[in-house]
């Protein structure tokens, strides 16, 4: 042994030792399922039940803050960098990488190759495959290592010093410190963590996806927002020009509340969708003194849209849609929880019978609902 590994224990048992607490040693029974993490010689002691490393079909997945400098302030020579606003993560070596796309699923070289890995989103963290990056890069090493305190995920570059067996030794206390943060945090082991605070699926496995939530406006457009703001949610409520008009104290009240208002264009040709776009902008700016910043445009094709992005708007595009689902717990349902979901309904009669049934079943499903704004959008 080298007198810098010596050293090195002799930090990490001081350590320990400073920290150390009175928890009882957990065998497997008490501690089975639960995932520890650690980042060369250091343990990350804030394991939560929303960033604890999972295996989801028998594909082990970490938060990407393990690869973040940022988070760890250990240099791995493998970075992972989040993006809030394009909802990517880039893990990159500088001179390969790989941009996992969370809102379309989908995963590409620095090159625009494709590649067959692909990100989980789980309350609002990324997670990322560690055996498939490890392999992909081949600079850094992921292994499990069973301890009495539950199973270790050891992500290593070769800066680490100690070996898996006298890292888990040197570090014990700094184990079951971690271990007590995320028991203290409501985990209960893989498979079981609780919601978050407050969700009415607080004692079940988070099962939801993430979505973005748009409202058509018609008949119920005024319940579904009461519906929605009960909640305490925002949502994009798409207009006509002329339902605009028809509106015009609702569309103020919606603003005022905090909503998205947004433009509906049922223009056949990029044309006719321009011209309703800029209507409808002049409408909106008169009507709600806002700007308006999103729309939808069903009818255009890419060009079409991508003419709508250059005369300023971001185009909403759902992915899932209340038409094509028979109550508002089949689309609940139907969300993919590994990407975010673009979730357009109908308010029109009905509308608020369906949206308040959808809602309850992703409060149910512990899903998360975004408020659907420009710079979210783009």
């Amino acid at each position: 042994m080298t007198h810098r590994t010596k050293r090195l224990i002799l930090i990490l048992l001081a350590a320990a030792l400073a920290l150390g607490m009175a928890i009882p040693a957990f065998g497997t029974g008490t501690a089975g399922g639960v995932n520890l993490m650690a980042v060369n010689d250091t343990v990350l002691t804030d394991v939560t039940p929303d960033n604890m490393p999972r295996t989801v079909g028998g594909v082990l997945y970490v938060p990407y803050t393990m690869l973040s400098y940022l988070d760890t302030n250990i240099n791995l020579g493998v970075k992972a960098i989040y993006s809030s606003v394009k909802r990517t993560v880039l893990v990159t070596d500088e001179t390969r990488g790989v941009l996992f796309d969370t809102r379309a699923n989908t995963a590409a070289d620095l090159s625009g190759n494709p590649v067959t890995a692909r990100a989980m989103v789980r309350n609002n963290m990324v997670f990322l495959p560690i055996d498939w990056l490890c392999e992909y890069f081949g600079s850094i090493s992921c292994t499990r290592v069973r301890t009495r305190y539950g199973t270790l995920i050891r992500l290593t570059s070769s800066a680490a010093i100690l070996s898996d067996q006298s890292f888990v030794s040197a570090a014990d206390n700094l184990l079951a410190d971690s271990l007590n943060h995320y028991l203290e945090a409501g985990g209960a082991g893989e498979g079981t963590d609780p919601a978050p605070s407050g969700s009415a699926a607080a004692s079940q496995p988070p099962s939801g996806g993430e979505l973005y939530l748009a409202c058509r406006w018609g008949s119920d457009g005024a319940q579904c927002a009461q519906l929605a703001e009960g909640r305490g949610l925002r949502a994009l409520f798409l207009f006509t020009p002329a339902q605009l008009r028809e509106q015009d104290d609702l569309v103020r009240r919606l603003a005022g509340a905090g909503h998205t208002v947004g433009l509906a264009l049922d223009g056949d040709s990029t044309g006719a969708c321009l011209a309703q776009a800029q209507e409808g902008r002049g409408l909106l700016a008169a009507i709600a003194r806002c700007p308006a910043l999103v729309a939808a445009a069903p009818n255009l094709d890419g060009a079409g849209r991508e003419a709508l992005v250059q005369a300023g708007f971001a185009v909403w595009s759902p992915t899932v849609r209340g038409a094509d689902y028979p109550t508002g717990a089949a689309l609940a349902r139907a969300l993919d929880p590994q990407q975010v979901n673009y979730v357009e309904v109908s308010c029109g009669r009905g509308g608020s019978a369906f949206l308040r049934a959808a809602l309850n079943a992703m409060e149910e499903e512990n899903c998360q609902i975004y408020q659907a704004t420009a710079p979210a959008l783009s």
